[in-house]
């Protein structure tokens, strides 16, 4: 008697299993691909070659015109969301560094006696303003120069200079259209974990020293608040026990993680003890991570 029958019967019946055919409802039609702008703009080409009446042709051929200035619309979107996402970093970094020497200039304008300088001073604040408002509004579908960084070779100089001059041009038609510009360096595009940048670790020491007096307030604030947490979580081994077997915990206690300080406000000085108890569920060890405020 052979042996290979009833393998053959079972791929047999896994095969007719495979043609069951599907309940109502569940056979679904893919759904239609949105024709690109491309594809428009080539089908309507097309068709205005051929002889056409001349009530159709001229219909095409304003919906012609309506697709190719779509069609510009988005490549010059996808232009300056490119440029954005490249120099949004570097802009961000040389407005904070120029706003920090202006408020430190003022601050030493306000506290100096000479005109001379005086005068000095007021020189450099308006280097350093013309500075800030060309990162601002520097153009949208231009590739950044960076002021700080790239070389005074006369070739960067040159585009610095010209694109300086486009951005007085555009400030001034826009003073002149009654509206305002639109910033294309705004502090909300750098707000991004960039601490490990190359640009923004190459900072001076005098000008992170020079800030003004919000920054070294705050600054102070924080360090206090730090102090004062260090020392509010001075707590031995011994009393976080005690306190965990008062709150019950005790029983089942396996092992206290080193304790952290909370980041919220309230809570800012007490420290904290992370608990791993043991529990049996459904035959199987398990453990549980408690956080017990102490």
């Amino acid at each position: 008697m052979a042996h290979g029958g009833y393998g053959k019967r079972r791929v047999a019946e896994r095969k007719r299993v495979g043609r069951r055919s599907k309940g109502p409802g569940v056979d679904k039609k893919p759904k239609p691909k949105a024709v690109s702008l491309k594809n428009q703009i080539r089908s309507i080409e097309r068709m205005l070659r051929k002889d056409l009446p001349p009530e159709v042709r001229e219909a095409q051929e304003r919906k012609l015109e309506g697709l190719k200035k779509q069609q510009e619309i988005h490549t010059r979107l996808a232009v300056e969301r490119k440029l954005f996402l490249r120099d949004r970093k570097i802009k961000f970094f040389e407005r904070r560094k120029i706003e920090r020497r202006i408020r430190r200039l003022e601050k030493l304008q306000r506290t100096s006696s000479g005109q001379a300088q005086d005068a000095e001073i007021a020189e450099q604040l308006s280097k350093l303003k013309e500075d800030l408002e060309y990162v601002r509004f520097f153009p949208k579908t231009e590739k950044y120069v960076s002021l700080f960084t790239g070389g005074d070779g006369s070739d960067v100089v040159d585009r610095r200079n010209r694109l300086r001059k486009q951005i007085k041009a555009n400030l001034v038609a826009a003073a002149a259209s009654g509206k305002d510009l639109e910033e294309t360096g705004s502090e909300d595009d750098g707000l991004l974990d960039l601490s490990d940048d190359d640009f923004f670790l190459t900072g001076t020491s005098s000008d992170e020293a020079d800030a003004d007096d919000e920054w070294t307030d705050k600054s102070t604030r924080e360090q206090a608040s730090s102090a004062s947490g260090k020392a509010a979580s001075g707590v031995s081994s011994d009393e976080r026990n005690q306190y965990i077997q008062n709150q019950g915990l005790g029983l089942h206690l396996a092992e206290i993680h080193p304790y952290k300080e909370l980041k919220c406000p309230h809570l800012a000085t007490h420290p904290i003890a992370e608990v791993v108890l043991p529990l049996r569920q459904g035959g199987l060890r398990i453990q549980r991570l408690e956080t017990v405020v102490i």
